[in-house]
């Protein structure tokens, strides 16, 4: 956010990438900082800042792995990490190693040193560079899936208490339904 105008460029290619290959963003929080500073209007601390915080953290546990731009080293990058590696995401941490602050920040190697078999900390320096390491950490993180079809009728009450499920967790029936199945598998 110190940077955005300049660093928007590089987590608009990440995100290309992700849509190259498949993935979609989870959260899309930098169209939203960029209405906002196109506005002007509103300020940071009309921001409903519970409610942001809250879709980050949901965010990050949905996912199925976070890519943070490390470039700019703040508080929410670090707390995003440790929230994903608790929930066994896998993790990539970007950063451009050639701008100023990250040379003369003292704390610039904390996060990236973190010592964690799903955390990955990798420094770029062009669009190409970011698409390597990306396409690279979207390959080595793939997840064998096989798609089923499944029809399933459900009564009136059943169906609303599965409404009520999805409603509660944030998440659609199917979801829900899916995580029944699979939490039984486990058994």
């Amino acid at each position: 956010m110190r940077q955005f105008d300049t660093d928007i460029k590089y987590i608009r290619t990440a995100s290309n990438i992700l849509r190259k290959n498949n993935c979609f963003v989870t959260l899309n929080w930098y169209d939203s900082v960029q209405d906002r500073k196109t506005r002007e209007t509103v300020s940071e601390e009309s921001l409903d800042w519970i409610g942001i915080v809250d879709d980050n953290i949901k965010a990050v546990i949905q996912s199925d792995a976070l890519i943070i731009e490390g470039s700019r080293f703040n508080y929410s990058q670090g707390y995003q990490t440790a929230i994903a590696l608790q929930h066994n995401k896998p993790v990539l941490n970007l950063y451009r190693d050639d701008l100023p602050e990250y040379k003369e920040w003292p704390d610039k190697l904390f996060v990236s040193g973190i010592s964690n078999p799903l955390f990955v900390s990798k420094a770029y320096r062009t669009e190409e560079d970011l698409e390597r390491i990306v396409t690279k950490f979207l390959h080595d993180n793939a997840k064998k899936v096989h798609q089923l079809d499944v029809k399933l009728a459900v009564d009136d009450a059943a169906y609303k208490k599965l409404q009520n499920l999805a409603q509660e967790q944030n998440k659609s029936e199917s979801s829900v339904i899916k995580d029944i199945v699979l939490s039984n598998l486990d058994k």
